[in-house]
Order: structure tokens, then C-alpha cells, then sequence
């Protein structure tokens, strides 16, 4: 999920495994589950490999999870307790700091964690679940767009979010979530080259 292999490439299970210092068995499961997620496919007699989404894929990831995250905030937002609020204003200092350092595949990794943090509080196993599934393929390709992209404005939604949910405002709170996963469908439509 951090580019370490990108699109197209192969992905030997033994060489995992001995890099990792551990059996074949857990990085088969490793590469079901993310099979099951899309990051990869897996065809038999040939491996596994990085999947090459199109950048419609990608695009339609985040137009439904501008539903799943506005929904999330809107319920977390009347039950934001202040070491949450502590917990996301981090994430949202760390993405910058990281993005300003050109470290993407940190950025990506705060920026999962601020979104994630909005999921948990707001108490709905279904979001989360649905979160969990959709995040990590987006997430995969974000780390590999972000290097060509400016992403500087969509970085700074984050801060819209912080706000209206430090405000208690649910509809707020969940327009600004709402528009910044719709900002991202439009970033992977417009600029990820899905042959990277």
C-alpha cells in the first residue's frame, strides 16, 4: 500500500516470505486479503500481481465513500469528545508536515488515520466495515498520484472538516466530508495516469 511495488508488477509469495523472515502460509492469506480488497489479482499458474486500476475505478471509490464519510461525520460529530479532537488535529498537523516534507506515503497513512478516527466515533459498525474495505485500494493509489498532483488545496479540507466537527455541527461537518471525497474523485479522475 505504500507504492513499494507498483502496478503491473509481480509479486513472488516466497521471496515475500523470506524478506518478511517468515512461512509461506501468512503472506498467501496477506495476498487473499488484498486480493479481496482489489489492490491485487491473483491468477493461478502465473502469481499474484498489482492491480492497474482506471482511473473511473478510483474516481468511483471515493464518489461512494463521500457518502460513507459525510454519513460518519454527521454522527460523530455530536459525540466529539476533546482527545478525539486532539487525535484528529494531529492527524491533520502530521499530513501537512508530511506532505511539506514530500513524504506521501506518510501523508497517506495520517490522512487514513483522520478519516479513520471520524469512521470509529461515529459508533456504526457498517461504516466501518464499509470503510475498512474501500480505504486501503484508494489509499494504495493516492501514494502513487500524489508525487504529480497538487494536492495542497484538498490537504487543507481536512481543516473544514476539523472545524465543523470541533463545532458539533453535523450537516457542517458532513458537507465538508462529503466535498472533500468528491475533491479527491475528481483528483484521480483528472490526473492518476492508470499507467503508472
Amino acid at each position: 500500500m505504500r507504492g513499494y511495488y507498483k502496478p503491473g508488477a509481480r509479486i513472488v509469495e516466497l521471496q515475500v516470505a523470506k524478506e518478511l523472515g517468515t512461512s509461506q502460509s501468512p503472506v498467501r492469506e496477506a495476498l487473499r486479503d488484498l486480493a479481496a480488497i482489489g489492490i491485487i489479482t491473483i491468477h493461478s499458474r502465473r502469481g499474484a500481481r498489482v492491480r492497474l486500476p482506471t482511473s473511473k475505478e478510483l474516481a468511483d471509490i471515493s464518489v461512494v465513500r463521500s457518502e460513507i464519510d459525510a454519513l460518519a461525520a454527521s454522527l460523530a460529530a455530536p459525540v466529539m469528545d476533546q482527545p478525539t479532537l486532539d487525535t484528529l488535529r494531529d492527524a491533520y498537523r502530521e499530513m501537512q508536515e508530511h506532505y511539506g516534507a514530500g513524504d506521501h506515503g506518510a501523508m497517506t497513512q495520517a490522512d487514513a488515520r483522520f478519516h479513520r478516527v471520524i469512521a470509529n466515533t461515529s459508533g456504526n459498525q457498517a461504516i466501518e466495515h464499509v470503510f475498512d474495505q474501500l480505504e486501503p485500494f484508494a489509499r494504495t493509489f493516492i501514494t502513487l498520484t500524489l508525487p504529480t498532483a497538487d494536492v495542497g488545496s484538498i490537504i487543507s479540507e481536512h481543516g473544514r472538516i476539523l472545524d465543523a466537527l470541533e463545532q458539533g455541527d453535523a450537516l457542517l461537518a458532513a458537507h465538508h466530508a462529503r466535498d472533500h471525497q468528491l475533491n479527491v474523485s475528481a483528483l484521480f479522475r483528472d490526473h492518476f495516469d492508470a499507467q503508472v
